[in-house]
């Protein structure tokens, strides 16, 4: 098993069973020293930025829900890279995968993203401050 990091739409619990049947929640970890932004392919990504952070949802994952990740998150046409990164979960530093799009200009959510990434805050329990500081500012909340 191994620690990955979700920030985007991988926070929906749904998606998450559907594409990574294996996996466990751990629970909300943080990335340090990274921002949360919608890059110009309209997906989330995070990008270097001292003094910000990033909150996600930890899971444990098998090798199997790996390989699914890694093709929905286009890692062989080059979507996202892997990379490992330390976080932060219940005060202890953890290493997790976390996928990270080489695409840092700031952009809008394709539309059907939008009900997606609203789905993943309403299963992930983030922060309220979090998600009104940084993910406001790209996804509108959607009406209940």
């Amino acid at each position: 098993m191994r620690l990955y990091f979700a920030y985007g739409s991988n926070m929906w619990s749904a998606q998450m069973d559907k594409r990574c049947s294996q996996s466990k929640k751990v629970g909300v970890a943080r990335l340090l020293d990274y921002r949360w932004i919608i890059s110009t392919r309209g997906y989330a990504n995070v990008v270097k930025s001292m003094n910000d952070y990033v909150e996600g949802v930890l899971f444990e994952i098998s090798a199997t829900d790996e390989a699914s990740l890694d093709k929905y998150e286009g890692v062989s046409s080059g979507s996202y890279q892997k990379v490992e990164f330390p976080v932060l979960h219940e005060g202890q530093e953890k290493v997790a995968l976390v996928y990270v799009d080489a695409v840092t200009v700031e952009g809008s959510p394709k539309q059907e993203y939008i009900q997606r990434i609203n789905s993943g805050l309403a299963d992930a329990k983030l922060s309220e401050a979090y998600v009104t500081r940084y993910v406001r500012k790209y996804v509108p909340a959607q009406p209940s």
